[in-house]
């Protein structure tokens, strides 16, 4: 393998009974109700109104028609059943199964912060800030991520101009997840060019010493590419890890990518965007090129040095299963 063939290659081997009372728009598909749980916001310091954020927020959703919002008595006792540690970089399975122990649609959670910056010698102002992450439970995917961000002369300023900025938002927000969940429901047709077209073969990259490792090549990466470290992420202080699964498919190209493990903050469209920017010579078995499907992983972090800001380590292995 080329020296640069291990640098990003990971294989793949590849409601609850105590919201029964709360209508499930899976009952009846013209249905808008939605059951929304509401996690809340992780904080690296609590401010003055550490709740005021999931107060604005419980409160809006409760004012939307459409929304039948999971009482936190029901959700913190899921949350200690499932043992959520709090964190808000998980894999789709994990959101999937959080969801579940909860008996909702969607759940909503996220990271704020309220702090004080200075730019200039003799200058301060505050800042604050919310990242809201809205996750399908039916799948698990982070289907939505917005950042509201905001500076002002006073602290209190801030935080009111957040509130309100967010309660701005929240129609839009229950907006896109009645879109999601209509479009789940809706009846997926046949096309009948797609069904007349060659099926694309994909393998799994075998184990080392495993029967279909004979004659195996995996991909050999020609470049390497660092996924950038967004400006959100490094105002909200992110440290987290995107896992995707890819195609390498025969004829050099990037295929189909799924994010497996989000982060928000921008970093799962920054992973994108570097995975796409990789080359490779194709998988071979037998010397003839072949598609292969793999994990690509990348780690964020902040960083002081400028020259080092875009942090990504891989495992230089497979993660065979």
């Amino acid at each position: 393998m080329n020296l640069f063939g291990a640098l990003f290659l990971v294989a793949l081997l590849a409601g609850s009974s105590s919201v029964s009372t709360i209508p499930s728009s899976t009952d009846n598909p013209t249905q808008a109700s939605i059951r929304v749980a509401l996690l809340g916001f992780t904080r690296s310091k609590a401010p003055n109104d550490s709740r005021g954020l999931e107060v604005a927020l419980a409160d809006s959703l409760t004012r939307d028609s459409r929304v039948a919002l999971v009482d936190q008595s029901i959700v913190q006792s899921a949350l200690a059943g499932f043992g959520y540690d709090g964190s808000i970089n998980m894999t789709g399975e994990e959101a999937r199964k959080l969801a579940s122990a909860i008996g909702c649609d969607f759940f909503i959670t996220g990271k704020s912060e309220e702090f004080t910056r200075s730019e200039r010698a003799n200058e301060s102002h505050e800042q604050s800030y919310a990242g809201v992450m809205i996750v399908d439970g039916r799948n698990g995917a982070l289907t939505e991520f917005d950042f509201i961000f905001d500076k002002s002369a006073t602290r209190e300023a801030s935080r009111q101009s957040l509130l309100k900025a967010l309660g701005s938002r929240v129609t839009g927000y229950v907006d896109r997840m009645i879109q999601i969940r209509a479009q789940a429901l809706m009846p997926r047709s046949r096309d009948s060019a797609s069904a007349l077209s060659p099926v694309e073969l994909i393998e799994d990259i075998p184990a080392d010493e495993s029967p279909r490792s004979s004659g195996f090549k995996p991909p050999e990466f020609l470049n390497r590419v660092k996924p950038e470290y967004t400006t959100e992420a490094e105002t909200a202080d992110i440290t987290a890890t995107v896992e995707a699964m890819v195609v390498f498919r025969s004829n050099g190209q990037i295929g189909g990518i799924e994010i497996t493990r989000w982060a928000g903050f921008g970093l799962d469209k920054s992973s994108e965007r570097a995975i796409l920017q990789l080359k490779f010579k194709p998988a071979t078995r037998d010397g003839a090129p072949i598609s292969v499907r793999a994990m690509i992983r990348h780690n964020f972090r902040r960083v002081t040095d400028s020259a080092n800001k875009p942090q990504q380590t891989n495992s230089n292995q497979p993660d065979n299963q």
